[in-house]
């Protein structure tokens, strides 16, 4: 399964957690509090979590495609909420996991 993870370095870490989860719960299958998240988009997954000073982002799914989709929502969504102290996602490929 394709997997990366994404890092934004930023001190609202927990309050962009939320705005984004807040958001994709309007449309998909979000569980979420203060800390961590989990997004179910149709072509994949992103697990969220905040600390001090960093977001970071763990995605997945079945194809290369669906997982870049997941990369492109959330990359844009970040640029989007973080308009006033535009911010970046920093993605870093992971190891495929073999079942």
């Amino acid at each position: 399964m394709p997997q990366t993870l994404g890092l934004v370095a930023t001190p609202e870490a927990s309050r962009y957690l939320q705005r984004l989860c807040y958001h994709f719960s309007r449309k998909i299958t979000v569980q979420y509090d203060t800390h961590q998240g989990q997004a179910q988009f149709p072509w994949g997954t992103c697990a969220m979590r905040a600390d001090d000073s960093h977001l970071h982002f763990d995605c997945a799914a079945d194809s290369e495609e669906g997982l870049a989709r997941v990369c492109h929502a959330i990359s844009e969504h970040v640029k989007l909420f973080s308009r006033k102290n535009p911010m970046q996602v920093q993605w870093s490929a992971c190891a495929e996991t073999q079942a």
